[in-house]
C-alpha cells in the first residue's frame, strides 16, 4: 500500500503542476482589470491538490512497509460487480427508459450491499423515483430529459 501511495502521490503531484504550469494558463483567460481572475479558483484547486499529493508522498516515504495489496480480491469482485450493475442498468436506460435504469441502480445496489428487507426494498425505489418525478414534472413543471 506504501508504494501505492508513493506512486499515485507523485502522479497527482506531477498533473497538479503541469495544469498550473501550461493548462490552467493556456485555457482559462485572464479577466478584465479590477475583476477577480477566472483562473484563481481553478488554480487554487490544482494547487491544493498538489500540496495534498505531495504530502500523501512525504508521509508514505516516512512510513513503514506493509505486506498487504492495495487492493484486495473480494474488492476488486464487488468493483466488477457494481461494474455489471451500471452496465445492466445502461441497458434499461437505452432499451426502456431512465425508470427502469433508475430501479436497476436502486435495487441493484441494495442488494450487493447486502440489504435483505423487503420494505426497504420497495420503499426506497418508490420513494426516490417517485420523489424526483414530483419535484422535476409537478413542482418545477420542467421534464427530466
Amino acid at each position: 500500500m506504501r508504494r501505492a501511495n508513493v506512486l499515485s502521490g507523485a502522479a497527482l503531484a506531477v498533473f497538479g503542476l503541469l495544469m498550473l504550469i501550461f493548462v490552467i494558463p493556456a485555457q482559462i483567460d485572464q479577466g478584465p482589470p479590477g475583476m477577480m481572475s477566472p483562473r484563481l479558483v481553478p488554480s487554487l484547486m490544482m494547487g491544493l491538490t498538489t500540496v495534498l499529493a505531495v504530502l500523501l508522498c512525504a508521509t508514505n516515504l516516512r512510513s513503514v512497509e506493509d505486506d498487504d495489496g492495495p487492493i484486495s480480491r473480494a474488492e476488486l469482485l464487488a468493483l466488477g460487480k457494481f461494474g455489471v450493475l451500471f452496465a445492466v442498468a445502461y441497458a434499461g436506460y437505452a432499451l426502456i427508459g431512465p425508470l427502469a435504469a433508475g430501479v436497476v441502480i436502486l435495487l441493484g445496489g441494495l442488494l450487493m450491499l447486502g440489504e435483505r428487507r423487503p420494505l426497504y426494498l420497495v420503499l426506497l425505489p418508490v420513494v426516490v423515483l417517485g420523489g424526483t418525478y414530483l419535484l422535476f414534472y409537478r413542482l418545477l413543471g420542467t421534464p427530466i430529459l
